[in-house]
């Protein structure tokens, strides 16, 4: 089948229009990136889906400098911020570029942050509570134990959620009120 030049659609012969983005058709082969080989759409410099540089779309003057170094050439960008990068900044996790970030490679992960403290036991009594509710959680531990530190990022513990629980476990910890967080007191 024919896939449309401009979004990498694929579409059924005879039809003049794109009904994915309405651009006018002509039977093309899908542009394909060199990393990943998932569909281009629109020629990106980028591809969305792995991040690295399409030098084919590049013109022989034109260079992409990263971000963090500007006078060495990106690699690619990250696929969550879109930030250029150079393979000394860019962090490549399951075949796609990241920046430097912690983050968004955890939000690559289908994993999010639902829980963020810089005490261990806190951490733990809110995923003993998510997995007695039946939502799966893991905690993610940034502390530096050799130093006891318990303040900044050195001591920063996260419990997370998959994404598809992410609602059903911020209804649920609102619902508990684990820490006595946002509650009224009653006036007697």
């Amino acid at each position: 089948m024919p896939y449309c030049p401009i979004c990498g659609y694929e579409y059924e012969e005879g039809i003049k229009i794109c009904p994915d983005c309405n651009s006018p058709l002509e039977e093309s082969e899908p542009l394909i990136c060199f990393n990943c080989e998932d569909i281009l759409p629109n020629k990106n410099i980028f591809c969305p889906h792995c991040g690295y540089i399409q030098t084919e779309f590049l013109s022989d003057e034109e260079d992409i400098m990263c971000e963090v170094h500007p006078d060495v050439e990106a690699t690619g960008c990250c696929v969550i911020c879109g930030k250029a990068v150079c393979s000394d900044c860019a962090v490549e996790h399951n075949g796609r570029l990241f920046c430097n970030k912690d983050e968004h490679i955890k939000i690559s992960e289908n994993w999010v942050v639902i829980f963020t403290t810089n005490l261990e036991y806190e951490a733990e009594m809110v995923k003993a509570n998510l997995e007695g509710a039946g939502i799966p959680c893991m905690v993610f531990s940034q502390r530096d134990h050799a130093y006891g530190v318990t303040i900044g990022d050195m001591a920063i513990v996260n419990v997370m959620v998959q994404k598809t629980n992410l609602k059903e476990a911020q209804e649920y910890l609102n619902q508990i009120n684990l820490f006595g967080e946002n509650s009224e007191e009653e006036d007697n």
